[in-house]
């Protein structure tokens, strides 16, 4: 399931990247123990500007992974929108990670057997769910629609002209999704029932960063990792 680990899994070419990087800016080296050692300090590197110009420049798109990629482009859009929490950033940046893998998109969790093409789906699935697999659900839900209407959103609105649904059934569901989810008691378990909470109430704003990301990082008619 998708958890707010993106941070823990830079690599050291990562750290070298954001080294080289703002090294240009400061002109001045940047110690590689400090970043590695001092999560108070990373943080405060990745948030340089510096950072995401680099990553959509051919330079950036060379040997980094996809956990800093998408963390420091997350991190980014989010904060356009007056989202300062890095524990949010870090979640949906690990939630685009792992939906870029259709596998992923599909199962709400490894070890369950389910694997849901639509929401409808998911939904019925909740009816005969025991409460873990309930919750692993709804939060599957919240994710896959804040996934569609973020990074895909045009792709939603040409299909409601089919009569599919339009983009405020999206923000519905992905909001009572996650305000579910924040009451469970896995979630505090997992440490995530404060970003389920944000989440629920927030969830337009972070669409409206996802927006912005696909326009930058996506063709505006690209289609999901789905034949939806």
């Amino acid at each position: 399931m998708v958890l707010a680990n993106c941070r823990a899994q830079f690599t050291a070419t990562d750290f070298d990247f954001v080294a080289n990087v703002l090294s240009k800016q400061a002109n001045q080296h940047i110690c590689l123990v400090e970043l590695l050692s001092d999560p108070e300090c990373r943080d405060e590197m990745l948030d340089h500007e510096a950072l995401p110009q680099a990553l959509l420049s051919q330079e950036g798109q060379v040997g980094v992974s996809q956990q800093l990629y998408f963390y420091v482009l997350t991190r980014t859009v989010l904060r356009r929108q007056g989202i300062e929490d890095r524990e949010l950033a870090d979640y949906i940046a690990a939630l685009l990670w792992q939906f870029s893998t259709t596998q992923r998109m599909q199962s709400p969790h490894e070890k369950l057997p389910h694997r849901f093409q639509y929401i409808a789906d998911m939904l019925a699935a909740l009816s005969s769910a025991s409460a873990a697999e309930a919750f692993l659900i709804r939060v599957h839900i919240g994710n896959y629609a804040l996934f569609l209407s973020g990074m895909f959103h045009a792709w939603i609105e040409r299909r409601q002209q089919r009569g599919a649904p339009d983009p405020s059934f999206y923000e519905q569901v992905g909001k009572s999704s996650f305000r579910t989810a924040a009451t469970h008691k896995l979630a505090y378990q997992l440490e995530l029932a404060q970003v389920y909470g944000q989440l629920a109430e927030g969830f337009r704003d972070a669409r409206l960063a996802l927006n912005e990301l696909a326009q930058t990082v996506w063709k505006p008619n690209d289609a999901p990792p789905l034949s939806l």
